[in-house]
């Protein structure tokens, strides 16, 4: 009987190191995953709705670490100090992550502006609303301002270059050796052009003087 308890108190004993030698195996184990985003890649679209699009990204096995967020074009997406990317603009930004102890992490965030631009078509015989106060010849006291269009854009680089074109800025990545994931951001900036002047009292419509 004495051997038979003696046997199970050594059976016990055996367990509980192996379980006690376990724990901390599985622990070292989960501590090796590498750190990686929930997204490297994100679409947002803005759209007539006040609140701008974002997205919160997040880093997975990074417990207990320190971790930085950077933005490549603030002008384009900004990221907070916990990862939420909100949209600025239309352009391309790369969020970068940085975790103590590992590798950098990045996602590329592009974002449209689904908002339409109203151009306002030329009046060439208009009705005055209200009536303007006429000159003692009957004649309107013309006020003219310039009618611009959209004839382009410009390419703002985040390292502060510019480009006439798309294929101009990612011409520009090729050069410095790092690709359109992982190379500067853009933004647009319109290029007006005058294509006729309009009376702001009347709206009759002139060529450019």
């Amino acid at each position: 009987m004495k051997n038979i308890i003696k046997k199970s108190i050594t059976s016990i004993i055996i367990m509980a190191l192996a379980l006690t030698l376990a724990m901390p195996m599985s622990a070292e184990a989960a501590s090796k995953k590498a750190p990686k985003l929930n997204k490297t890649k994100v679409t947002l679209t803005i759209t007539k709705k006040k609140t701008k699009p974002a997205v919160q990204l997040k880093v997975k096995n990074a417990a207990g670490r320190k971790v930085k967020w950077t933005s490549s074009n603030k002008k384009v997406a900004t990221v907070s100090k916990k990862g939420k990317v909100v949209a600025k603009k239309k352009g391309v930004a790369m969020i970068t992550v940085k975790v103590k102890g590992s590798k950098t992490l990045r996602c590329k965030v592009t974002v449209k502006d689904n908002r339409k631009s109203v151009t306002k078509k030329p009046i060439t015989n208009p009705e005055p609303n209200p009536a303007p106060t006429p000159k003692p010849d009957g004649e309107c006291e013309h006020v003219w301002v310039d009618h611009k269009k959209i004839v382009g854009y410009k390419i703002h680089c985040s390292c502060g270059k510019t480009y006439n074109t798309i294929e101009d800025w990612k011409q520009h990545n090729f050069n410095i050796g790092v690709t359109e994931n992982t190379g500067h951001g853009y933004s647009e900036e319109p290029i007006y052009e005058t294509d006729y002047q309009e009376c702001t009292i009347c709206h009759k419509t002139r060529p450019v003087q």
